[in-house]
């Protein structure tokens, strides 16, 4: 769907200090990595040409490689449904590579679209894949078959967004932007105003996003692309993006620039990314932490975080509050506060008390934070959201209402 991290942007203690650090990572590799997606602070994949296959377990401390269907395939993208149960990785050459079992291992489908760049979610089950001479693809199904979609163009697609099974853009080379409505069966042109080459797209729902391309070109639209506007201030250009939200997002771009706004690209500050190398792809799977990869093996971690109270401010708390909404259906907001760095974990159990989803695992910050909880496919009844960190922990009862 739209790429969107799992906990969204953090509400910051009232006055805090907040500390924003881009710190390069070592990696096995020298290989250009084209890609990267983390299910959360510690686990996360970065692809590259080759088959490659580079994984995390430990938030980037370290990375092991292997190489898939004997490097016979290029990995250009990849990406996690929402729920983290099913990834897919886009070859160079149209097929993908599809995982169940949170990326250990993977298996190899035909999508009948050639020369594959990108993929995107748009919820649990729906998935695209979009790339060279206007290929794309749609599974409705988690990615097991796949309906070939060409979208009409003739140039080199570099990047898909979709919001829902029907409703996806692409966004190409020659400052194209398609859009459909039908799930492929058509798609339309939609203005641009640039002839530059345009990189990444993101749609965060069907009337924001924002598109990175060369050339001083950050594309913004908020009515689903009847109108895009350049809000590239001079010097702001990208081959990747992410947004948080409407307004907060990064632009990573040549010779490890890093670009980021907090409000919807009308002004735009530059991060110091440690490195010189050239960034292609950047993903935060939380609020408060993203990596960018790029050209020679690069790998930089971002992180955030209050660096101190001040006199007047309340110390921060450890709590899981009430759900909102509650009833919900299907899905339902859970705020949480840490009140030091460390291992957290918050899941979701049934009335029987078996585990059904694990929606944070992993060291945080201290501080405030959200998350989705999404019951699709759920029966309706009494659910129980538990939040543990250290010897504590709180339970708060959710109630599914279809």
């Amino acid at each position: 769907m739209l790429r969107f991290a799992t906990l969204f942007l953090a509400l910051l203690l009232p006055g805090a200090v907040l500390a924003q650090t881009w710190t390069p990572q070592t990696t096995p590799t020298a290989e250009p990595l084209a890609d990267v997606e983390f299910l959360d602070p510690m686990n996360g994949f970065a692809v590259a040409d080759g088959g490659l296959l580079l994984r995390t377990t430990n938030g980037g401390t370290t990375w092991t490689s292997e190489i898939l269907f004997g490097g016979a395939l290029d990995l250009e993208g990849l990406a996690f449904n929402p729920s983290g149960t099913v990834g897919v990785i886009a070859t160079g050459d149209g097929p993908v590579f599809r995982s169940t079992d949170g990326g250990a291992t993977w298996a190899l489908v035909n999508t009948g679209a050639q020369d594959l760049r990108h993929v995107d979610w748009a919820g649990d089950t729906a998935v695209w894949v979009a790339g060279r001479d206007g290929d794309s693809a749609l599974s409705t199904d988690a990615g097991q078959t796949w309906t070939f979609r060409p979208t009409g163009s003739i140039d080199r697609t570099e990047s898909i967004s979709a919001v829902s099974a029907t409703e996806a853009w692409i966004a190409n080379r020659s400052g194209e932007i398609r859009h459909t409505t039908n799930g492929g069966a058509s798609w339309t042109s939609q203005p641009s105003g640039t002839t530059s080459d345009l990189k990444d797209i993101q749609m965060l729902d069907a009337s924001t996003g924002y598109i990175a391309g060369n050339g001083n070109v950050v594309l913004k639209t908020t009515n689903g692309g009847a109108t895009w506007t350049n809000v590239a201030t001079s010097g702001v250009s990208g081959n990747g993006l992410f947004f948080l939200d409407a307004t907060t997002g990064w632009v990573v771009a040549d010779a490890g620039q890093i670009w980021f706004t907090d409000n919807g690209g009308a002004s735009w500050a530059t991060q110091p990314s440690g490195v010189a190398a050239s960034f292609n792809r950047v993903h935060f799977p939380v609020d408060t932490q993203g990596w960018a990869v790029g050209d020679a093996g690069t790998v930089v971690h971002f992180t955030t975080g209050t660096t101190g109270a001040g006199p007047d401010e309340t110390p921060a708390r450890f709590a899981l509050e009430p759900a909102y909404p509650n009833p919900f259906n299907p899905s339902t907001q859970l705020r949480f506060s840490l009140d030091a760095d460390g291992p957290a974990r918050l899941a979701v159990y049934d009335a029987l008390g078996r585990e059904v989803t694990v929606l944070v695992q992993g060291t945080l910050p201290s501080g405030d934070h959200a998350i989705a909880f999404n019951a699709e496919g759920l029966p309706s009844g009494l659910y129980l959201a538990r939040l543990t960190a250290g010897t504590r922990s709180q339970v708060r009862t959710l109630t599914l209402a279809r």
